[in-house]
């Protein structure tokens, strides 16, 4: 039933979309369509020249057994064919047998006969010259050899009148008929692209997946931008829940070296390196946080810092580690951009001065973050491995299948790389799939906007000091008053 109702919720503007589709096609229909009038005329089936009541039982059950004969003559030539010379009608027989339809109710002696036609005189015309022309074809068909009137009678009912309105199109019949059909196939495109969607939405999805643990799930940032962005508020309390996890996942280990990677491009994995370096950084501890991605580096562009000088030059040794490092914040946390994009990223990560580096930076740093290239598209994490101690998979909601994230785990299982656990990141706020547990704002204070010098909004950071300032400032006039 849950997942009846998340169909329903994730399709409801397609499922809406295609009643309106076939409520409008239905009056659309409905206004196209010629008009048409119906004119009903009734006859009487019986026998004459009956004297006993035994007579009158058997010429019952005769007149029975005949209507039906008479109810397959109507559509005969020999009925229809004096009706279009008297009226002067321009068709054939079998033109005029689908104007005209003649039918009986069971175990009735009554025929009723019904004409159609776009002109409502003509179809009460025809229905009238039907009942007269059958009489007659009747009589003379019953008519006995030897000269005797016909033992049956056919008598006219009611004489047909022409209709004061059109019997089609049913327009408000036509209407509720689309509504239901467009719903009908609303709901079955909609179950087609539940069952054909693969798309990674939810954990439960993940865990079709992979049998990777899950260590934490990000909310989508109200920023919408394609660059890296550092989250407030509940985002920041869920990357302290990831550090957290990632402590007790690394527990047996030790694991000073963290790739942070994704199946494919834009999951948001330099986000979650960006914002898991800033968290472990404010619980005290020294944190490099290293543009590994030498393809599509974003880290200098999301922090603002130097991209000239970075890993590049001090694998091939035109800078020094401590001249490409740069501090960012206020906290322990240090960057190092990817510098200019090298023509063989894959072999320079892969070199021996690239595991120098890592171990250099182990040796210096409590932790080291690599934002890393995606696994599928290219070889260089698989590469970045050799020199790391582990990896976290950024698992972005609604962006990546659950095909390319089991072909992720797999390729990164083929190079026995130690994958921790996996985030799910970009988690909808609002709507079907939005998980209200990493929505929680509990004891988050929303931050006033802080500008900088030049009138435009400040960096998250900048804000977090001036609140820190601020409410210093409010302590101390509160202490002497």
């Amino acid at each position: 039933m849950r997942e009846q109702i998340l169909i329903l919720r994730r399709n409801w503007m397609l499922i809406v979309s295609f009643a309106l589709i076939g409520l409008i096609s239905a009056g659309a229909i409905s206004v196209l369509m010629p008009k048409t009038y119906t004119a009903t005329s009734n006859l009487f089936v019986s026998t004459q020249n009956v004297e006993t009541s035994a007579e009158l039982q058997q010429g019952s059950v005769f007149s029975l057994n005949r209507v039906g004969s008479y109810v397959e003559l109507v559509s005969m030539p020999q009925v229809l064919n004096p009706v279009i010379e008297n009226l002067d009608l321009d068709m054939t027989p079998q033109e005029l047998a689908t104007k005209v339809k003649a039918g009986t109710s069971r175990n009735t002696v009554l025929i009723e006969i019904q004409a159609v036609d776009s002109s409502p005189q003509r179809a009460a015309d025809i229905a009238n010259g039907v009942v007269a022309s059958l009489i007659t074809s009747v009589a003379d068909l019953e008519r006995p050899t030897n000269g005797l009137p016909s033992p049956m009678r056919l008598t006219s009912v009611d004489t047909a009148q022409p209709p004061s309105s059109a019997s089609s199109p049913k327009t408000p019949l036509n209407l509720a008929l689309g509504l239901l059909y467009g719903l009908a196939l609303g709901l079955v495109v909609a179950i087609l692209r539940h069952v054909l969607d693969r798309h990674v939405r939810t954990e439960a999805d993940l865990r079709k997946s992979t049998d990777l643990p899950l260590l934490g799930g990000i909310t989508e940032s109200t920023r919408h931008t394609s660059r890296p962005t550092i989250l407030g508020g509940a985002g920041t309390e869920a990357f302290r829940q990831l550090r957290t996890n990632l402590e007790f996942a690394a527990v047996s280990q030790q694991m000073k070296s963290l790739v942070i990677t994704s199946s494919q491009a834009g999951e948001g994995k330099s986000t979650v390196a960006l914002n898991l370096a800033l968290s472990i950084a404010q619980s005290g501890q020294r944190v490099i946080l290293v543009d590994a991605d030498l393809r599509l580096p974003s880290v200098s562009s999301a922090t603002g810092l130097e991209g000239s000088v970075g890993l590049t030059t001090v694998l091939i040794g035109r800078t020094s580690l401590a001249e490409a490092t740069q501090h960012w914040g206020t906290g322990g946390l240090s960057v190092l951009t990817s510098g200019p994009l090298p023509p063989n990223p894959t072999e320079l990560l892969g070199s021996d001065a690239m595991q120098k580096l890592v171990k250099e930076l182990e040796a210096e740093y409590d932790t080291v973050i690599l934002d890393a290239p995606p696994v599928l598209p290219v070889a260089d994490t698989a590469i970045l491995t050799r020199h790391t101690d582990g990896i976290l998979l950024v698992v972005g909601a609604t962006r990546v299948s659950q095909h390319n994230l089991s072909k992720a785990v797999e390729q990164l299982s083929l190079v026995n790389a130690n994958v921790v656990g996996a985030v799910l990141n970009r988690i909808p706020r609002s709507g079907p799939d939005a998980n209200s547990a990493y929505l929680s704002d509990y004891g988050v204070t929303p931050l006033p906007v802080i500008r900088d010098n030049d009138g435009g909004p400040a960096s998250p950071v900048a804000e977090a000091e001036a609140a820190i300032v601020r409410d210093s400032q409010n302590s101390r006039a509160l202490s002497k008053g």
